[in-house]
């Protein structure tokens, strides 16, 4: 048994196309074609806001990657600076000024030594001859 689809689409114009033992309408060709243009534009339309938004990311991550490379060269400098700080406070000359000045230090000369005898008993020697300069 053959079906045949009586024209009078108002739509389509009516006319029709034989496609085997089936008459399709050919405005249900255009619509269907139509419609896959639709599809892939909407496609096209999609892919290019995805494609912008991933860009504005990737120049939002690029911004803060170049904050903390600043962040790092100036945190490099100060580190550079406490290093040459810490050379020059560990000089000996610098060493041997603090000393001199805040803790009243001197060289050792024959008049501020003690010598210790190593014949007599050392430790009441040496407890004796720390009291003796100490008290004169």
């Amino acid at each position: 048994m053959t079906r045949t689809i009586t024209a009078g689409n108002p739509i389509s114009g009516g006319s029709l196309v034989s496609s085997g033992n089936v008459r399709v309408r050919a405005g249900a060709k255009t619509r269907r074609t139509s419609r896959n243009m639709f599809l892939a534009v909407a496609a096209i339309v999609m892919a290019v806001f995805v494609l912008v938004g991933l860009s504005a990311y990737a120049a939002s991550i690029q911004h803060a990657n170049n904050e903390l490379i600043q962040e790092n060269e100036y945190l490099q400098a100060e580190i550079d600076s406490l290093r040459s700080q810490i050379i020059e406070e560990t000089k000996i000359t610098k060493v041997e000024e603090i000393a001199k000045e805040e803790y009243g230090m001197v060289y050792q000369t024959s008049e501020n030594c003690i010598v210790i005898n190593e014949n007599e008993e050392a430790s009441s020697n040496l407890a004796a001859s720390i009291k003796s300069e100490a008290y004169n």
